[in-house]
C-alpha cells in the first residue's frame, strides 16, 4: 500500500467515526436520508453502555439529516427539583441520574458549565448537549426565583412548551430556509473528497495536481465554515463558544466537515418531547410505536420509582410524573389517540400464559407474582376468555 492509499484509508477511518453519533439515554434519533421518510432510533446496548450508545448517520450524498429529542430531565415540584425521573424513553432503561433532592429555598447558584448543570457548585444533571444544559439551566434559575404558587404554573408551562408542534414546525422552516446552501456545499466536499481528488490524482498524478487540489479543498472547507457560521448565529445566538468551535474545526477537518449540517440539525430539536417530534415527521404507525412504549413506561414505570425514601423525593417525583402524564394523556388525545388503547394486554404467547409485566410485557406461567426486570413490578393476569 502506497503512501497515498494509507492517507485516503485514514481519511475514510475519520470521516467513518465522524459519522458515528453519542447518544445518550433519555434521548432519541429522528433521522432521515432522502428527507422523505424519518426513523426514530435508540441508543443501543451492543456499541454503548448505561450512559448511552453510537448510531450511525447516513454516511453517503444527499447525507441526510438527525435530529435529537430529550425527555424532560428532572422531576420538578412546587416544592423541590430532583436530578431523577422514573420513566425512560429508551427500551433499554433510565439514564445515569444524580438522584441529588435540592429544595428551592436551598439555591444558591445554579450554572451551565459544558454539558453538566451545577447547582450550588454541585451536578445535578448531566445534559446531552451544552446547550441543552443552559436551557435547562436557565428554566431552573426562573423557578428558583418564583413564588411556590407561581412555580407550580411555570412548571405545567414548561411540560407544555416541549410539547407544541407549532414550535417545532417553525424551528424546521427556519432551519430548512438557512442551510439550503450548506447541503450543496458539504455534499460537493464529500464527492471532491471521495470522487473527484482521486480520479484527478489517478489520471494526473499527485506531484502535479496537488496544489490545485489543495485549492479547491481550502475553498469548499472555508465555504463550509462561513455558511455554518451564519447559520448558527441564526439558529442559536446565544451559542457563540459552540459556534467558534466548530467553525475552526471545519477550517482544519474536510472529513468533519462534511458533516457541518448534522452540527446544526442535532441540537434543533433537543427542548422538545420525542413524542411530538415524532409526530410532526414520522409515519403514523411509527408515532403511534413509540406513544405506546413511552405510554406504557410512564404508566408503570420500573421500581423504584423514587432514589430515595425520603417524603420530598417521593412526593416531587410523584407529582412531576402525574403532570407529565396528563400532558402527555392531552397531546395523544388531540392526535386522535386513545392513551387507554396503549396498555391493552399482548395476546396469551401460549396456553401456559397466566399473566403478563404491564411495563415490559414479559409473560409468565404463574398469575400471580412479580417482574424481576422491572424492580418488582407487580404482574397483571390476563383477562378470562
Amino acid at each position: 500500500m502506497s503512501d497515498l492509499q494509507l492517507l485516503y484509508l485514514v481519511l475514510a477511518l475519520v470521516y467513518g467515526w465522524e459519522c458515528a453519533c453519542w447518544l445518550s439515554r433519555g434521548s432519541v434519533l429522528i433521522r432521515s436520508w432522502l428527507g422523505r421518510r424519518w426513523q426514530v432510533a435508540y441508543p443501543g446496548a451492543i456499541l454503548g453502555n448505561q450512559r448511552g450508545g453510537f448510531l450511525f448517520a447516513p454516511p453517503f450524498p444527499p447525507l441526510g439529516t438527525l435530529l435529537s429529542a430529550n425527555q424532560i430531565p428532572l422531576s420538578l415540584s412546587p416544592e423541590a427539583v430532583l436530578g431523577y425521573v422514573s420513566s425512560s424513553v429508551n427500551p433499554a432503561g433510565r439514564p445515569a441520574q444524580t438522584g441529588k433532592l435540592i429544595r428551592w429555598p436551598e439555591f444558591r447558584g445554579i450554572q451551565a458549565r459544558g454539558k453538566k448543570v451545577l447547582v450550588n457548585g454541585d451536578p445535578l444533571l448531566k445534559s446531552p448537549s451544552p446547550m441543552f444544559a443552559e436551557n435547562v439551566a436557565q428554566l431552573l434559575r426562573q423557578l428558583s426565583q418564583a413564588t411556590p404558587g407561581d412555580r407550580a404554573k411555570l412548571i405545567e408551562e414548561a411540560f407544555r412548551a416541549a410539547f407544541d408542534p407549532s414550535r417545532i414546525e417553525q424551528r424546521l422552516g427556519d432551519f430548512k430556509s438557512g442551510t439550503g446552501r450548506l447541503v450543496l456545499a458539504t455534499n460537493s466536499l464529500f464527492c471532491y473528497l471521495f470522487v473527484l481528488a482521486p480520479l484527478t490524482i489517478w489520471l494526473a498524478g499527485f506531484g502535479r495536481s496537488w496544489p490545485v487540489l489543495l485549492a479547491g479543498l481550502l475553498a469548499l472547507t472555508a465555504t463550509i465554515a462561513i455558511l455554518f457560521h451564519r447559520a448558527h448565529k441564526r439558529l442559536y445566538p446565544a451559542a457563540e463558544d459552540e459556534r467558534f468551535t466548530h467553525s475552526v474545526i471545519f477550517l482544519l477537518s474536510p472529513a468533519t466537515a462534511i458533516r457541518a449540517r448534522d452540527a446544526l440539525s442535532r441540537p434543533l430539536l433537543e427542548a422538545f418531547h420525542p413524542l411530538v417530534v415524532a409526530k410532526v415527521l414520522c409515519p403514523a404507525e411509527e408515532f403511534k410505536n413509540l406513544a405506546r412504549s413511552n405510554w406504557r413506561d410512564l404508566s408503570y414505570p420500573a421500581l423504584p420509582a423514587s432514589p430515595n425514601e425520603d417524603p420530598v423525593a417521593q412526593g416531587t417525583e410523584s407529582y412531576s410524573r402525574e403532570l407529565l402524564r396528563k400532558t402527555v394523556a392531552g397531546f395523544l388525545k388531540s392526535s386522535g389517540i386513545d392513551p387507554a388503547s396503549l396498555l391493552a394486554p399482548p395476546a396469551p404467547a401460549d396456553e401456559s400464559s397466566q399473566s403478563y409485566c404491564p411495563r415490559c410485557l414479559a409473560q409468565y406461567a404463574t398469575r400471580d407474582g412479580v417482574c424481576a426486570d422491572c424492580g418488582g413490578l407487580r404482574l397483571e393476569p390476563f383477562p378470562p376468555g
